[in-house]
Order: C-alpha cells, then structure tokens, then sequence
C-alpha cells in the first residue's frame, strides 16, 4: 500500500517589507524604496523594491556600499513592530485554510492542505486563490509551491515566478530536483554553496547523486548529510509550529534631544505600572519580559530572559527590569522609543503568611489601583 501524498504548501512573499513600506506610501512615493536595520552607514539592507531586483544591490550590504543606488531610490529604516504585526495578520489569514501553519520567517509560510479539497476544492485552486487575495487585502506580492515534504514546496515556490503557482506531484519529483541550481538549496550558507560552484562544479542538484552520505558528510561535516538529503528529496512533510502564548505589549516616545535617564526611567516606570494594574485584574504572573529600546539613529537595543520573580506588583516587576534598562542607557545615544512585553503567563499561588507587613504590597496595590480606577490615572502616584 502506498503512503498518501501530503499536501505541503509554501507561500513565499520575497518582498514582504518593501512592500508593505509602499503600501503605507500609497502611492505618494515615486522612487523605488531600500529598506535597512537604521540610518546610520553600517546598517544593513533588509529588503527592496521588486522594480530594482536587476540591481547589484542585495540583502546583507551596508547602506555605506550601495551608494551607487542613492539617487534612484530612497532609503528608510525599518518598522519592525508594523511588519511584525503584518506577519501576524497574514498567519491568521491562512489559518482560515488551515490550523497547521509554520511560519519560519518574515515572508515564509507553510500550510498543511492535506485533506482540506472536499472543503475548498483542488488544492491548486486554493492557493491560486490565497495568493490572488494576499494581493488584494495586503497588497503582497506572493508565490506558492505545492509538494509532499516542505522541500519540494519551497524549491517549487522558487521556480514558480511571482503570482505563481506550482505544484509538483509525488510521482514528478525524480525528474524535478536534478536540473534545479543548487544555490536555490534552503539552509545553506553562502559560503558553501560559492565553494561548491566554483571549487568542485557542481552546478544543478543532480551533480550531487553519485556522491554517498559518506562522502559528502566527510567533505562538509554536517551540512554534508544535509546536501545528501536535499539531492534525494529527503525532507519532513510535517509542519513545526511555533507556540503563540499571550503577551502584554506597551510602548512609550521618549522626547528630547538629549537623555534625561530619570525621565526614561519614570515613564519605564508607568509602562510597568499599566501592565501590572492590567495583569491583576487578569490575576496572572509574566514569566518572561522583553525590553526594546530604539534610539534616535534607529539602533535597536533587545534583551529577553525568564524573570527570577514572577510578580504583578510594580515595584517589584520594576526592580528586577530596571537592571536591563540602565545597561541599555550607557549608549551614548538619545532614547526615542520603549518597548515593553510580558508573556507566558501563570496563576499566581496564594501562599498564607503568618506575618502581617507581607501583605503591604498587595494591600497597598489594591488601594492604589482603586482610586486610579475611581478618579483618573493621574490622581495619586509613586514618589521619585
């Protein structure tokens, strides 16, 4: 008995943070758009208009090397949490094809079809239909490839043009992989693919067959198993999903052209208060917070870790933060944004206690958060 095909899809959007940059434009922007990780000369690009593939420029290059370009288009900084926030919406537009969906990158997704055609028809069809809507309700411009393992969906993806769909069925996939170059091989660096063109010939994935895992595992380590498993097809047809767990998001502007580090630190100070009035009301406890800092020059500064001690009270949360966000101060750069995320949430244990100042801090909190309730967030505070 034959195992039955799986249907993999592979929606690929090549230019997804160029183009949501244009949309945002709509329209007014009249040259074609660089987009980079900041401003500054060793920023790197990210991304790029579709009208300027043919151009030297590419993915990787620091703003500092593409001056050649900068007076046919025009380069902004990133927005990460707009394209965050973008990728998020397209994820919960697929799950309305499916709930498998694996989302590797930015621009990169899988979708399990196997079995959805009695509910949507051939799956050709619908990923016809998901990539002609992509481009309607995101106005992105997307390809998809169909195949039995995420291998095949992928590399089809890449053969099949903007626009495009390609489906490989599980028969085909012999005379599909030999002729495909083997730069369109996921999961390898640049390096090793340079080295296999240029010092060993091997142009087209096909070249690789009269090689055993062996061999190539003794000329490339590691990457070798995987070379051997590429040529042959070999690749998982089930989809990973990244566990999405609640979070707590809340940002402040930081004003001024220079750094007043006890402003910064007082409105840090009622980002964590916000979250934690909200988070006992909710009755949970963050396990894991993540600070972003972003500077005047667009620089980024993260950091994320388990908390040693859970809590929803203010002057607690606000202790044990305060550490990453001094370290992020020392950059002799003005702050202009604060980004502050709580997540993996828990049920705080209750826990009796024998002596009465334990519950200061909850009693106090309590009465704090009722008269903010009462008469306005402003009426009564924390003294500096």
């Amino acid at each position: 008995m034959t195992k039955a095909s799986k249907k993999i899809a592979f929606i690929s959007i090549p230019h997804m943070v160029a183009e949501s940059e244009e949309a945002r434009q709509d329209g007014k922007e009249r040259f074609p758009l660089v987009v980079a990780s900041g401003s500054q000369p060793k920023s790197i690009v990210l991304d790029y208009s579709r009208s300027i593939e043919d151009s030297p420029i590419k993915r990787g290059l620091y703003l500092k090397n593409i001056g050649f370009i900068r007076t046919r288009a025009r380069v902004l900084p990133v927005d990460y949490e707009y394209v965050e926030a973008l990728n998020r919406r397209v994820v919960g537009y697929l799950k309305n094809y499916s709930p498998s969906v694996e989302n590797p990158g930015i621009g990169e997704y899988f979708i399990d079809l196997t079995g959805t055609e009695r509910l949507f028809g051939r799956t050709l069809d619908t990923c016809g239909k998901i990539v002609q809507l992509l481009g309607k309700l995101f106005r992105l411009t997307a390809r998809c490839g169909i195949g039995n393992t995420t291998l095949i969906s992928r590399l089809a993806a890449e053969v099949s043009g903007d626009g495009g769909v390609y489906e490989i069925l599980q028969n085909p996939e012999k005379l599909f992989f030999p002729p495909l170059s083997i730069t369109l091989l996921p999961d390898l660096p640049l390096s090793l693919k340079n080295e296999l063109l240029l010092d060993y010939s091997i142009r087209c994935m096909g070249d690789l067959l009269p090689f055993s895992k062996n061999d190539l595992t003794n000329l490339f380590g590691t990457e070798g198993e995987l070379l051997y498993n590429y040529s042959r097809g070999i690749a998982r047809s089930t989809l990973m999903e990244k566990k999405t767990d609640e979070e707590l998001r809340r940002e402040c502007v930081v004003g001024g052209e220079k750094n007043d580090d006890d402003l910064i630190r007082r409105e840090f100070f009622s980002l964590v208060l916000g979250l934690c009035e909200e988070m006992r009301r909710e009755r949970v406890f963050p396990q894991v917070a993540k600070i972003t800092v972003v500077y005047q020059d667009d620089y980024r500064y993260t950091t994320a870790g388990r908390l040693a001690h859970p809590s929803f009270y203010e002057e607690e949360l606000y202790g044990e933060l305060v550490f990453y966000l001094n370290r992020a101060l020392k950059r002799r750069t003005c702050v202009k944004k604060i980004i502050l995320a709580l997540s993996h949430f828990t049920e705080p244990s209750c826990q009796l206690s024998l002596f009465h100042e334990a519950h200061r801090t909850s009693e106090l909190a309590k009465a704090f958060d009722q008269i903010r309730q009462r008469f306005g967030k402003k009426s009564i505070g924390y003294g500096g």
